[in-house]
């Protein structure tokens, strides 16, 4: 591919190339807000019954997982013009183009013809093309930027790009809900008004950064065998710990009760967006994430975030309408999602590097895919645990526009998933997380090493 080893300042970061890299992470996750909304879509908009939605959501992410793992090892062992990962950032088309579809689903349909196109549509976008987008995301990085001081810049000034481009979406998606979700044409304008751009945004990255850097100089291999990734799996434990991190993540995120909470117990999903622009404040935490990964480690900043995270949702419980208290809560557990958000990249790189230090293949791929695999089950799991509890619980679900009062034991369901649910997933986050710092503790040395092998190889070039 004739990559070349940069010698010039490579710690150094053009805007250009910064902007071009975080436009399909905006993309993707705008992506994962608007589908956030997809149950209360089907469940007020398609009048499918919500244990029927949450088995669909929960099935096609178990089937997603699967998917994850084999896009790790294709990634691995991709070799082209265009480099390793960069080829597959074009499934950020099929992402939106599948979601346009999902959302024109006619309501006047059969159950059952409802259900199998939200399934495959739903399967289509996480399944096969977010799978590749989340599986190519750091080789690309790695091999993009190439120096770790980079990518620690990249991560944390990045997070605050994305942080302020989902807050657009986030924002304004239950303020545009509101308005026009009203009938299954409103629905559709309001998918559109979002994905056709979100489309052009995304697809920036693959055509503006090229893939420059060879960091395998030290690790030659013509292609990765499977036995070379059982042996991965095997052999390093801190993979399935962070895998176990992003489960309990995902699972919270994937319930996303606000949607929910918003409508049924403070009465106004409008006041939902209002609540969202207090994300943007706290992209001022991510300006010094940099100084404070010099002095705590990543495993630090996610354990100290699952700390905010437990007390912010137990507050959510006590809060009912109140807005100051949501507020409050809100806050927090924003903040218990930054560091787990946007440093991922960088414990796939020390995953990596600790597969190297074993004498291993690096398989970056498939070390995000361990991870991505837990994600997309945990996602799969919160819309099950969602769906399943409200219906266990009474929920009647309704078509676009009719009305219907809510029994009293799905209102305090639809509570506890807003609260009790999620701070019970981050105590089991946090200990991951303790178990996981050992890790960082063994990478100084770990990083030392490869540097020295590193440098012996080029010698011998």
């Amino acid at each position: 591919m004739g990559k070349k080893e940069k010698g010039s300042n490579p710690n150094r970061l053009p805007a250009g190339k910064f902007f071009a890299w975080k436009s399909r992470d905006v993309a993707l996750g705008c992506n994962v807000i608007v589908l956030g909304y997809l149950t209360i879509f089907c469940t007020d908009g398609l009048g499918l019954p919500a244990t029927l939605v949450g088995t669909l959501l929960l099935f096609s992410k178990i089937f997603d997982g699967v998917t994850d793992l084999f896009a790790g090892y294709i990634v691995d062992n991709t070799r082209t013009r265009f480099g390793k990962g960069r080829p597959y950032e074009l499934s950020i088309l099929g992402v939106w183009l599948m979601t346009i579809i999902m959302f024109f689903c006619p309501p006047s349909m059969s159950t059952a013809v409802k259900a199998v196109w939200v399934f495959i549509t739903y399967t289509f976008i996480n399944s096969i093309f977010t799978t590749l987008l989340n599986a190519c995301q750091t080789p690309y990085m790695i091999r993009a930027f190439g120096s770790r001081k980079v990518i620690v810049k990249v991560s944390s000034f990045g997070g605050i790009v994305s942080t302020l481009g989902s807050a657009v979406v986030s924002i304004s998606f239950p303020r545009a809900m509101a308005a026009l979700a009203t009938s299954d044409t409103g629905w559709r304008n309001l998918i559109l008004i979002y994905a056709l751009p979100l489309m052009l945004i995304g697809i920036l990255r693959f055509l503006f950064v090229k893939e420059e850097y060879d960091v395998d100089a030290a690790v030659k291999q013509e292609h990765i065998k499977m036995k070379e990734i059982l042996l991965m799996l095997k052999t390093n434990k801190y993979a399935w710990l962070f895998a176990g991190i992003t489960l309990c993540f995902n699972i919270v995120l994937g319930m996303n009760a606000a949607a929910y909470y918003f409508t049924y117990i403070v009465g106004d999903i409008g006041r939902f967006g209002t609540l969202q622009m207090l994300t943007i404040p706290m992209l001022l935490i991510m300006f010094i994430f940099p100084k404070l990964m010099n002095r705590i480690p990543v495993s630090g900043l996610i354990g100290m975030g699952a700390a905010f995270g437990i007390a912010g949702y137990i507050l959510n419980f006590f809060a009912g309408s109140s807005m100051t208290m949501l507020m409050i809560a809100f806050v927090a557990t924003s903040f218990a999602a930054l560091p787990i958000s946007y440093l991922q990249a960088l414990i796939i790189m020390n995953l990596a590097n600790f597969n190297e230090w074993k004498g291993m293949p690096r398989l970056e791929g498939t070390s995000g895919t361990v991870a991505g695999f837990a994600s997309k089950i945990g996602s799969g799991i919160g819309s099950g645990i969602l769906g399943i509890l409200l219906g266990a619980a009474g929920f009647v679900s309704t078509a676009t526009g009719e009305s219907v009062t809510q029994p009293a034991a799905a209102m305090t369901m639809i509570r506890c998933l807003y609260s009790i649910v999620p701070a019970v997933l981050f105590t089991i986050m946090l200990l991951f997380t303790i178990l996981y710092s050992k890790l960082d503790k063994l990478m100084p040395d770990i990083d030392q090493t490869l540097q020295s092998r590193r440098a012996a190889a080029k010698k011998t070039d």
